[in-house]
């Protein structure tokens, strides 16, 4: 029996997480973003699709923090968040890290710093995600959003 790739399993348990988190079903929806997440963190370096497999991490991650969000457990899901955008941007700087990667997670990293600032405007100041954006200097390139 042939085995299934990667992706293909992290696509089967974002989608099966997405219809439990859609039926208001947070429990059963959980193991499934965190299988996802823990997937496309094991294939980050070795995916051959740079773009597809960064990608997957930033879905893998914004799911778990949604469906935290909706648990009621804001300071995990700004954790997952923070967690998100420092990989891409460590990932982005990695010299060791093959230039298809780099530049996916530096793309990667505008959506990622997009969710942070979005969380700011929806929800007020948080000083986890004030500190992720102070740290990697995300906040002075793109404080005009804000507003």
């Amino acid at each position: 029996m042939a085995r299934q790739d990667p992706m293909a399993q992290w696509r089967q348990h974002t989608r099966l997480a997405n219809h439990h988190f859609a039926e208001g079903n947070h429990l059963a929806a959980l193991p499934g973003y965190r299988q996802a997440l823990r997937l496309a963190e094991q294939q980050l370096l070795s995916w051959q699709d740079a773009n597809e497999v960064v990608a997957a991490l930033v879905v893998a991650c914004h799911n778990l923090a949604d469906l935290m969000m909706a648990m009621g457990e804001e300071s995990n899901a700004t954790t997952l968040l923070c967690q998100a955008h420092q990989q891409l941007l460590q990932l982005s700087h990695s010299p060791s890290c093959r230039n298809a990667l780099r530049v996916a997670a530096l793309n990667h990293s505008r959506h990622t710093q997009m969710e942070l600032l979005a969380f700011l405007r929806k929800r007020g100041p948080n000083v986890v995600i004030q500190a992720c954006l102070d740290q990697c200097h995300c906040q002075g390139r793109s404080a005009h959003t804000l507003h």
